[in-house]
């Protein structure tokens, strides 16, 4: 379960702290989908890097329950790394860049390519996917680190409607089989409400 009770974010600078959003009171159970709304500036991106540890809290308490991954948006496509070694990159902050992984961290690349369905794609150069198959394969790349909340700035955003539609049904079904709590900013109301469990609107 995710629960926030009554926090402020935003930015410290110099020693005066400049919220953002607040006050903000939310709980997710796990395994819940839930797409997070609201206009530009309104706080979505800095709520989420708050979540993950990247700003600090100015005020209130959250309980992830575990460790909390943030995936952004605009991740390059680097040309001459197939799926299967970019998955594998997700291990790189437990391991380092030059440890060799040992056999239980090799089963968790496996089992996030099967989760997100990607082993046809798995020997396929990165340059060569659809950026619904890469953002696909962001995403397995994250869970690799065993995360119990998931977040993801903007998925969808550049995507046509066909790719647009197969990330949220991925993002969707993975919170159902894995009872990993997923939240996916975007302006995408429809098809973002269509799959989602819950809504948080800022």
């Amino acid at each position: 379960m995710i629960k926030a009770v009554d926090i402020v974010i935003g930015y410290p600078e110099a020693n005066k702290a400049a919220g953002v959003a607040g006050l903000l009171s939310f709980e997710f159970a796990d395994g819940e989908c839930v797409m997070l709304r609201g206009r530009n500036g309104s706080g979505k991106t800095t709520l989420m890097k708050t979540l993950a540890g990247l700003l600090p809290l100015l005020s209130g308490t959250f309980e992830t329950g575990g460790e909390a991954v943030l995936v952004p948006t605009r991740i390059p496509k680097v040309k001459g790394f197939t799926v299967e070694e970019f998955v594998r990159t997700g291990m790189l902050a437990e391991f380092g860049a030059f440890r060799r992984l040992d056999k239980e961290a090799e089963n968790r690349v496996t089992e996030a390519v099967r989760m997100m369905e990607l082993n046809q794609l798995a020997d396929k150069d990165l340059s060569r996917l659809s950026d619904g198959e890469f953002q696909k394969a962001c995403i397995a790349a994250a869970l690799t680190r065993n995360a119990n909340l998931l977040m993801l700035d903007e998925p969808t955003a550049f995507l046509d409607v066909e790719n647009r539609v197969m990330v949220h049904k991925a993002l969707q079904r993975l919170s159902h089989e894995t009872l990993i709590t997923i939240i996916f900013s975007t302006h995408d109301i429809h098809d973002g409400a269509l799959y989602s469990d819950s809504v948080l609107a800022l």
